[in-house]
């Protein structure tokens, strides 16, 4: 990947390529510009001293206290996270893969901090009080006018027997960035002639529909660059590769005819780590290293604050503002939400740090007690096929008043035609940029 993006600079100074994928960058730079130049025609008509309190310190956390201070310079903003550095999931299975190091999608908080003049409080929500707007972590309790939720995913595995009881040493789900994903990476490299490496795809939603295809993508890549005789297994619960299939069975089909064995409808039931074996309705399957991406639904905290109607999984929301249906006060976005209350929008990265601008921008315009200009949000998802080429999906959005949902916008949505080397380099500049954006 360093040879990649070496070629990706000299390609750029070269070339001096403009096309819709590399404007991206223009486009989240210069909407960051917009939003300045917004403020300073309202942040002037008040001296806002209100206090927004923003739950998740990731890329809907983040875009929506950016947002926000861009708008008013005057209110409090505190942004709460329990983990000391942002490490993000986009691009984390190019570690898997072993085309980069933990310390590529790794960073800390200081220069948001300082640049934004953004309080960072690193603890954990124990409770949220809705009718006292009082926040409540381990170590402390706030009051807030208004609070804006990116809490992201709970993994699910009480439908897994077994997978309580096993010695987790060769077990990995790596689904949130962080010390699963550098001990995952860890035993790709001890990959041995012989192994299975079974992946496991839960049912649609889950967070990145795409994901479990290029982890599988880039493992198979490195059996591959590597000449070992192993095998990726994966049983996906769904009827077919929910995202991109087309252009990911071609490259199955045509890079790794004999190391990928895909299997749908297959949805694992049980696991005997002892025997190395999981069991699904109708097989069992043998593993040296298994990678389970469970079912997934929104974290705890949401359903002991009310937020989540009985019997679902996810936090229903106010398509036009996202705030909650049980909390004009709360802002609830990412991952978290209910895709059924919104509209046609999967849960991505890019999605949430389109939320997050559109969350903040919702929350200055609600403190001067004005309503929000109609939503639109923006989606770009990048998938590495190899180490080399890439297949990429994007999207626009916007709010439907008649249907009175977040709908695509017509001719705007596109999925690329077929993989390629350009795609793959695209990947990393979007990615730079967009962290660039969030975290300074």
């Amino acid at each position: 990947m360093v040879t990649l993006i070496k070629k990706f600079n000299y390609w750029l100074i070269t070339m001096k390529i403009k096309n819709s994928f590399l404007n991206r960058r223009s486009f989240i730079l210069g909407s960051s510009l917009a939003f300045s130049g917004v403020a300073k025609v309202f942040s002037k008509n008040t001296a806002n001293k209100s206090h927004v309190v923003i739950l998740g310190g990731g890329w809907g956390g983040l875009s929506a206290a950016k947002t926000l201070r861009l708008m008013n310079k005057n209110c409090k903003i505190t942004l709460i996270e329990k983990t000391k550095e942002f490490i993000s999931c986009p691009i984390s299975n190019w570690v898997i893969g072993q085309l980069i190091n933990m310390e590529n999608i790794t960073f800390d908080y200081e220069k948001f901090k300082r640049n934004n003049d953004i309080e960072v409080v690193i603890d954990e929500v124990i409770s949220i009080d809705i009718n006292k707007k009082l926040i409540s972590t381990n170590e402390t309790s706030l009051k807030y006018d208004k609070l804006i939720l990116s809490p992201g995913i709970q993994l699910d595995f009480s439908n897994i027997d077994g997978f309580k009881n096993s010695h987790k040493d060769s077990i990995f789900t790596a689904w949130k960035a962080g010390n699963e994903t550098l001990n995952f990476s860890k035993e790709i490299r001890n990959i041995e002639n012989g192994d299975n490496i079974i992946i496991s795809i839960p049912l649609s939603p889950y967070r990145c529909p795409p994901g479990p295809y290029e982890r599988t993508s880039l493992i198979a890549d490195y059996i591959k660059k590597n000449k070992i005789n192993a095998k990726v297994i994966v049983l996906d619960a769904n009827q077919k590769v929910v995202s991109k299939g087309s252009l990911f069975k071609k490259a199955w089909d045509e890079l790794y005819k004999n190391i990928i064995l895909y299997h749908s409808d297959s949805q694992i039931r049980a696991i005997d780590n002892k025997e190395k074996k999981v069991f699904t309705d109708f097989d069992e399957y043998r593993y040296k290293i298994l990678n389970i991406i469970p079912p997934q639904k929104a974290p705890n905290l949401l359903f002991k604050t009310g937020l989540i109607e009985k019997g679902r999984n996810w936090a229903p929301v106010n398509p036009y503002d996202f705030t909650s249906k049980y909390s004009n006060d709360i802002y609830i976005i990412g991952d978290s939400t209910d895709a059924s209350s919104i509209g046609s929008i999967p849960k991505s990265g890019y999605v949430a740090y389109s939320m997050g601008k559109v969350s903040g921008l919702a929350s200055y315009y609600h403190l001067l007690g004005k309503e929000p200009p109609s939503p639109s949000m923006i989606n770009t998802c990048y998938s590495l096929v190899s180490e080399t080429e890439g297949i990429s999906v994007s999207a626009v959005y916007k709010f439907n008043k008649e249907r009175n949902k977040i709908v695509t916008v017509d001719n705007a949505s596109g999925l690329s035609p077929q993989r390629s080397n350009l795609i793959a380099l695209n990947a990393w500049d979007w990615a730079q940029a967009i962290w660039k954006d969030m975290l300074t």
